[in-house]
């Protein structure tokens, strides 16, 4: 065997390609679908399927609306009519509200909406995980244009020798100024329900958060130090991060991490996402250049790029394309083209992507003007109910300097109606911070920061609801890669995986039987990692929590299965669960398929059924986003299931087709590869691909493995194994450290003839049938684990010597060390695209021969 080299054989996944694949199951067999559907229709209104016997629901989360208290004079206003003063819990000193010398009339505060809870998910891992994932996303959102869009754009003009009016902020909130520290040191950033503040360079954020009628303040120390940091939806922060070193080279840095770090949960403080950009993309940029795209974190000063999507505390995906003020996505901006080529913003087009509003901005700025800082102008960004622009059109006051201050700072506020108006602000204010949620003002005295709402001052008066994009053709792709860090709330693991000894919790709930035809009880797994049972022999459906401790449901089968062969295959979306039957009448080799609910008004009964499914055991059906897919059996080389693959849509409790956000899975086989690719679905549909090499026992799959998503991003599988013997079983945990460092052998674990095999969990547990009941087991407690050390070819090409392997047999004495075939394995544990593994038993000095070609 000789070192294998890397470049030959690490054939990457085509994105193009495997994002064709996964359209294919959104759009394949509707005709089929729908052709079963009206047949069921049919059987339904004549009275076929039978009532419904009555359910439990399930449990579903309670909706939480989040009202954005605007941080402005009305805010400190009520404070000091209630109170007399601003309490201020946990923060610096001095932290006191200043009195309002003015308290404009101001229209009730907007509100937000807050992520709806929904019902728990799978279980968690114990341990942290980074899974790199490669995912290509539209900037243009996705509706419908109002009629109310002006034909033309509205000029919106401004001159610095006839300035606007003149607006006069009303501080509503001060923070001591660290000693030593330059104003250009502080950021901020405005979100649904706080005010984040940040110091760059510093780990450290202030939060402040309106508290009845007063303003709390906390310091939160973080993972690292953020700059451009932007805040929400939710509780959560996003920025630059870290630098990145390649490795080996910690001098010179490779890029830069742009992170996600929630400042509330358990995960409070840790980074919980990322994403790398190029060290050079993003080197000097002015204020609140990053902010909310309808797919995540953008770049508002460039192209609208994402750079990160959004997640929740936990760092799990999350579909925020609704920014919650009004219920229209995020609003992404585009500036025309510059006239002068400097970047300036003479009579320049500002237009709001995908719609056809847009106003021309007039500016005419001092002849004395300096032109821009050298961080380059401000960008356009999203307020409450309009859009902001901020420049300095005054003269240089500091002629002295190369980028020399200016005076006269003035904001656009432009109306959704394509109106707008410029006012200006006194020397010592500016614009800080913008977002849907309103736009933040600072001024910076010797010794505090005081901070004002521009909102306050001058309320929106255009309408609240903004365009959105046209439905026409989707803008341009932007492909991200980004980084999610996952880590396992202690108590959750504990209280599903393991006892307070450390042992696994047992599922003490779940009932075994067995009938006089030897058909036992069957398990499955719902998306959200509740374990659902099946008895044929008495034609009942039992729901479990994930433990397997907690009944929660019982469910009657209104059609009888009792005398026809019936296999549990899945259970789906919307908790509908999938099953193979074998009616007397059905033709010879063939079986049908019926989904039956867990839920709803027909549960228990059958809501679709597909016939003439193949019986014959020669193909599989597995789990994809658009339904269960067919894998024929003995599968030549290529991609498994097939483009053209037959696929049994998806229903929801109703019998209305739908489609499945849980994790698939497909197998590059032959010359196009040797993997298990992982396809997580994406809050906007779109997928995301993690390629896990295939081991040696797992090259020549007969169809398909069983598989089930780990919740640590990895898999754990099971499917035949040749061996010496004949055959046997063998169990794959795809570890989520495998796309880097290919195959760890210690992860593959051969069955025993003799041992018995259950299902498979998603915290890479196996529930096995035992008695009138099931105990739940550690992968190496069902099978025999490979061994875990390195091996060393040795200069003459035929010796190897590994060390450590005759102990590890003393040791464990595992099934696989009388079996050449499988010993074999142990010195390749994986092989490259179109390469061979031979084992063969000979007699003589070296009985077990290996090759690999």
């Amino acid at each position: 065997m000789s070192e294998r080299d890397d470049e030959s054989i690490d054939h990457e996944l085509s994105g193009t390609a495997m994002a064709a694949a996964h359209e294919h199951e959104q759009t394949v067999s509707a005709a089929e679908t729908e052709a079963a559907l009206q047949a069921v229709r049919s059987r339904i209104a004549a009275g076929d399927l039978g009532g419904a016997p009555p359910s439990i629901p399930l449990r579903s989360g309670s909706s939480q609306r989040s009202v954005w208290v605007r941080f402005g004079a009305v805010a400190a206003a009520v404070a000091m009519v209630a109170l007399g003063l601003v309490a201020v819990a946990g923060g610096r000193s001095p932290n006191n509200a200043l009195t309002p010398s003015d308290v404009p009339e101001t229209p009730s505060p907007g509100t937000a909406t807050a992520p709806t809870d929904v019902e728990a998910g799978p279980v968690s891992t114990t341990s942290t995980v980074t899974t790199t994932a490669t995912t290509t996303t539209s900037t243009t959102p996705s509706a419908t244009v109002p009629a109310s869009v002006p034909s033309s754009p509205q000029v919106v003009a401004v001159d610095a020798i006839d300035p606007p009016r003149t607006v006069e902020p009303v501080p509503f909130y001060e923070v001591a100024l660290e000693p030593d520290v330059e104003p250009s040191d502080y950021e901020f950033a405005v979100g649904p329900d706080n005010l984040i503040i940040n110091r760059v360079g510093d780990q450290v954020v202030t939060i402040v958060t309106p508290s009845e009628g007063a303003f709390d303040e906390r310091t939160l120390v973080l993972d690292e130090g953020l700059s451009s940091v932007v805040a929400g939806p939710g509780a959560v922060l996003y920025g630059f991060g870290d630098l990145v070193f390649d490795d080996g080279n910690d001098v010179v840095p490779a890029g830069r991490r742009f992170v996600a770090i929630p400042f509330d949960g358990n995960r409070e403080g840790q980074v919980v996402a990322s994403s790398e950009v190029a060290l050079d993309d993003y080197l000097e940029i002015p204020d609140y250049f990053f902010g909310h795209g309808p797919d995540g974190i953008v770049s508002r000063g460039r192209d609208g790029a994402t750079v990160l999507g959004h997640v929740g505390e936990d760092g799990q995906p999350q579909d925020l394309s609704e920014s919650g003020d009004n219920g229209t996505p995020f609003p992404v901006f585009d500036i025309g083209a510059d006239p002068t080529g400097q970047g300036v913003l003479d009579v320049e087009s500002i237009s709001l992507r995908g719609t056809g509003l847009s106003w021309q901005l007039d500016i005419a700025r001092d002849p004395a003007w300096a032109g821009y800082p050298f961080v380059g102008a401000n960008v356009v960004a999203p307020g409450l109910d309009r859009v902001i622009y901020v420049e300095r059109i005054g003269a240089d006051t500091r002629p002295d300097l190369d980028f020399g201050p200016n005076a006269m700072p003035v904001v656009a506020l432009l109306n959704y109606d394509g109106s707008g108006e410029w006012v200006r602000l006194p020397e010592d204010w500016d614009v800080v911070a913008s977002d849907v949620w309103g736009t933040l003002l600072a001024r910076f005295t010797a010794d505090s920061i005081e901070l004002a709402s521009l909102d306050d001052l001058v309320p929106p008066t255009g309408p609240g609801e903004r365009p959105v994009a046209d439905p026409g053709p989707v803008g341009p792709a932007v492909t991200t890669t980004t980084t999610i860090t996952t880590v396992v709330d202690a108590t959750t693991t504990t209280s599903i995986l393991e006892g307070t000894g450390g042992e696994l919790v047992q599922p003490s709930a779940i009932a075994r039987t067995c009938d006089d035809n030897n058909r036992c009880t069957q398990l499955a797994t719902t998306e959200n990692g509740r374990i659902v049972s099946f008895d044929q022999s008495l034609g009942a459906l039992r729901v479990y929590d994930a433990t397997g401790n907690e009944l929660q449901r019982d469910v009657s089968i209104v059609e009888s299965l009792a005398d026809v062969p019936t296999a549990l295959l899945h259970v789906g979306p919307d908790d509908v669960a999938y099953f193979s039957t074998s009616p007397p009448d059905a033709a010879d080799g063939s079986s049908e398929l019926v989904a039956i609910p867990l839920v709803g008004s027909n549960a228990g009964s059958v809501v679709m059924r597909w016939v003439n499914v193949d019986g014959t055991g020669d193909s599989t059906l597995i789990p994809r986003k658009s339904g269960l897919t067919v894998v024929p059996c003995c599968g030549g080389d290529g991609t498994r299931p097939s483009s053209d693959a037959t696929i049994y849509r998806w229903v929801d409790r109703n019998g209305e087709t739908t489609e499945s956000t849980a994790p698939s899975f497909d197998l590059t086989l032959g010359d196009d590869g040797n993997s298990l690719t992982r396809i997580d679905t994406a809050d906007d549909g779109s997928a995301v691909f993690t390629r896990f090499t295939l081991p040696t026992a797992f090259r020549f799959p007969r169809d398909f493995p069983t598989v089930v998503a780990t919740d640590d991003g990895g898999a754990v599988a099971v499917d035949y194994v040749p061996n010496q013997s004949g055959g046997g079983f063998a169990i794959v945990d795809f570890d989520t450290d495998w796309p880097v460092n290919r195959v760890d052998n210690g992860d593959v674990y051969y069955v025993a003839q003799d041992s018995p095999l259950g299902v498979l969990e998603a915290s890479g547990t196996m529930l096995v049938g035992s008695g009138g009941g099931f105990v739940r087991r550690e992968l190496g407690d069902v099978a025999s684990r490979s061994w875990p050390g390195e091996h060393q070819l040795l200069d003459d090409r035929t010796t190897i010597v590994a060390d450590g392997l005759n102990e590890f047999i003393d040791e464990t004495a595992p099934a696989w060390a009388s079996d050449a075939v499988l010993f074999g394995y142990q010195f390749v544990p994986w092989a490259g695209p179109n390469e061979q593994v031979q084992v063969t038993l000979e007699d003589g000095p070296s009985p077990v021969i290996v090759v690999e070609t």
